[in-house]
């Protein structure tokens, strides 16, 4: 478990006419994790080449975006739109529906059925967009010969006349006071408007403007110039307006009567064909995936070469799929991986209740092969840590509550159940933490002594009070530090310890005698510390030597053996190397050593220990805040016997769930950065590959 998945690396060849059912057998077998050739070329000292992308997967590619766009357009515009229930409470059923059975089609008869079923579609929507634009502009022609009709003004009377010319049309409201100034300049009283305020994505009026006919042009100038939209008449429409209303209002109905059939065609192909898209967007899916997949692969001009890890207990049954799926006709070449190589993926390998954990671990970067898997440890301090931060039987209880609400509702995703059960294991620490030390919903002898002080003539009900308690936070704030300190040496120790193992793993001797030294100088920060508290294990000058001082200059001595290993030596005529280093090289030597032992151990050490006083922190800030709370509580008991009470549940009801959130939040994000940044850090690389084994993703076939 502390260590990922022990790997085999897999070269299969087999030849081009089986590859079709390797890449099957390879899906239904669902453990192998399929690598580029490429990073694999110079072990075949050019026998083979990449290969290329090929038609197929251009063609599938190709449909599946139309597929993809036909399945949006089809799609009601509100399903995209999901609540927030809908989102975290989808069930299985909702998500996938009855799967469909079919047999071995190929793209060209997918692309058949989909481009007739396409062309039903794109026809009748394209039908329907005509239909309503049409509606959209009758309806603005009923507007306006209503707006006509109101004036008492025929169609035929909108024109140019013998002596008259009359324009109708549209204008901002705003520039109707200066369109009267305009005409009255140009024509003086010889002109007349008639205007009526509309509202079309902005404000504005329909005018009918009647002039002089010799003055048409000054009067074409002045309303280009104001923005008047001049409307024509159209042709096919009587020129009584009584009559035209009467036409439009029938062609209204007519239009939407055919759009109303329309759209009945596509809730109807909508209800019977997207199933069926989901089926071919699926099987196309699968094809390009099929074609993106051998583009991995190597090839000759009759074989193709495929490189791929397993782990160790599944090799035996993935040779024997894939002799079963070519006859006999391939080669699967096993290789035992150094646990250095970077390309090995790393697989880990949990019991279910620390499995959530491996999220926490991935937020910092996903295990490479060779680092030790720290989820186990961290499904233990995490909870404990978060214990420590938020202590209190009451609130404890909450957080458990709802990690098992979490863990319960089967509608939710996979992440959320996961993340149940971190918080239900966080609120179980909890709970115990605050069973130790006696707080429940904030209640404790220090809050009862403060509420006794605070609030005259008011105590604290026995009952709510745990008479068991070896300490609280608040009277124990010495005790309570050097318990934080004392965890924060052990979690740093361990994830020395880690490293020490990697090392010796690596057999890298040098860096094995640096982590236990680094562990020594780990024991000498804390051994520091607790003498700053008055705590002396050891007579003080011993203890300094011993604790800090020889771990100290042990680091300072390998640091400079590992730079003087590195060598600094440059080629002479002969092509060897001599060791040549000036002055200088050996100062800078000598203070990167310093630099090591002291800033970036003893005294990082010291700050990473200290560091962990945050656990005190958050205890007593939790403390404190809900104890405000009750304070305020048993302060509106005393305003009136009658609604004092209803205002004191209220504050402390408000006041619980505010450090419910706020306290559990915090505890959560300062749990992460300990192990982030005083742990992960004395052991852990992280950046690996994940293992992810090659399998098409079925949900409609």
């Amino acid at each position: 478990m502390l260590k990922p998945v022990e790997m085999r690396e897999l070269r299969i060849v087999t030849l081009n006419d089986h590859i079709d059912g390797v890449i099957k057998r390879i899906d239904a077998l669902g453990s192998v994790h399929l690598t580029d050739i490429k990073e694999f070329l110079e072990d075949w000292e050019g026998l083979i080449e990449p290969s290329k992308a090929d038609a197929v997967l251009i063609r599938s590619s190709e449909l599946l975006a139309r597929i993809d766009n036909l399945i949006a357009l089809l799609r009601p515009q509100t399903e995209g739109k999901k609540s927030l229930r809908e989102m975290l409470f989808k069930t299985p059923e909702e998500e996938k529906g009855a799967k469909a059975r079919v047999e071995e089609i190929g793209l060209e008869e997918i692309e058949k059925e989909f481009s007739e079923l396409e062309h039903t579609v794109t026809t009748l929507m394209s039908e329907n967009a005509t239909l309503k634009e049409e509606l959209s502009n009758t309806k603005q022609l009923l507007m306006i010969l209503k707006i006509l009709e109101d004036f008492g003004i025929d169609l035929d009377f909108v024109g140019e006349h013998e002596f008259i010319a009359v324009y109708a049309g549209k204008l901002p409201i705003s520039n109707l006071e200066e369109l009267g100034n305009t005409l009255e300049s140009i024509s003086g009283e010889n002109h007349l408007v008639m205007s009526k305020k509309i509202v079309e994505g902005e404000e504005g009026a329909f005018a009918v403007i009647v002039t002089l006919r010799k003055d048409k042009e000054e009067v074409n100038r002045a309303l280009m110039r104001l923005d008047f939209d001049c409307w024509q008449s159209p042709e096919d429409i009587p020129d009584s307006t009584k009559d035209a209303i009467a036409e439009s209002e029938t062609r209204i109905k007519r239009l939407e009567s055919e759009i109303k059939d329309k759209e009945r065609e596509i809730e109807e192909l909508r209800r019977e064909k997207v199933k069926d898209m989901l089926v071919m967007q699926e099987l196309v899916q699968i094809e390009e995936n099929k074609a993106k997949v051998k583009v991995l692969f190597g090839k000759t001009e009759r074989v193709r070469v495929i490189e791929g890890w397993t782990p160790k207990e599944k090799v035996e049954d993935v040779i024997a799929g894939i002799n079963e799926e070519t006859g006999g006709f391939s080669i699967v070449e096993v290789r035992q991986p150094k646990r250095d190589d970077a390309r090995v993926p790393s697989l880990l390998n949990n019991p279910r209740i620390v499995k959530p954990f491996e999220s926490v671990i991935k937020m910092y970067g996903h295990p490479s092969y060779k680092d030790i898997d720290p989820t186990l440890i961290t499904a233990i301090m995490f909870p404990l840590l978060f214990g420590l931060m938020f202590p209190d039987i009451g609130h404890g209880f909450f957080i458990l509550l709802l990690g098992l609400a979490l863990t319960r509702f089967t509608g939710l995703g996979k992440g959320m159940r996961e993340m149940g059960i971190i918080v239900m294991l966080c609120g179980l620490c909890s709970l115990a933490a605050g069973a130790l030390f006696g707080e429940f919903f904030g209640f404790s002898h220090h809050a009862s002594k403060l509420v006794g002080a605070s609030v005259e003539g008011v105590v604290v009900p026995e009952w709510l009070i745990i008479t068991w308690n070896p300490f609280e936070p608040i009277e124990d704030i010495k005790l309570f530090f050097v318990l934080t300190m004392l965890i924060g040496a052990l979690h740093m120790g361990l994830g020395l310890l880690f490293n020490v193992i990697s090392n010796f793993s690596d057999r890298n001797i040098l860096g094995v005698i640096r982590g236990f030294v680094k562990i020594w100088c780990l024991s000498g920060a804390l051994y520091f510390l607790l003498v700053l508290f008055g705590i002396r294990l050891f007579e003080l000058k011993a203890g300094i030597v011993i604790f800090i001082m020889l771990p100290i200059l042990l680091l300072f001595g390998l640091k400079i053996i590992s730079e003087l290993k590195h060598g600094g030596g440059v080629e002479n005529s002969n092509g060897e190397t001599k060791e040549k280093r000036a002055i200088m090289d050996y100062i800078i030597i000598l203070i990167d050593g310093v630099i090591d032992a002291l800033l970036e151990n003893f005294f990082r050490f010291l700050a990473n220990i200290v560091s962990y006083g945050r656990i005190l922190a958050l205890a007593l800030c939790h403390a404190a805040l809900i104890e405000v709370f009750i304070l305020l509580t048993f302060m509106c008991l005393q305003i009136n016997p009658t609604i004092g009470p209803v205002i004191a549940a209220v504050v402390f009801i408000l006041g619980t769930a505010i450090v419910i959130i706020l306290e559990a939040i915090m505890a959560g994000i300062h749990t992460i950065r300990l192990h982030f940044y005083e742990w992960f850090t004395k052991f852990y690389e992280g950046g690996g590959v994940e293992f992810s084994p090659f399998k098409f993703h079925r949900t409609y076939t």
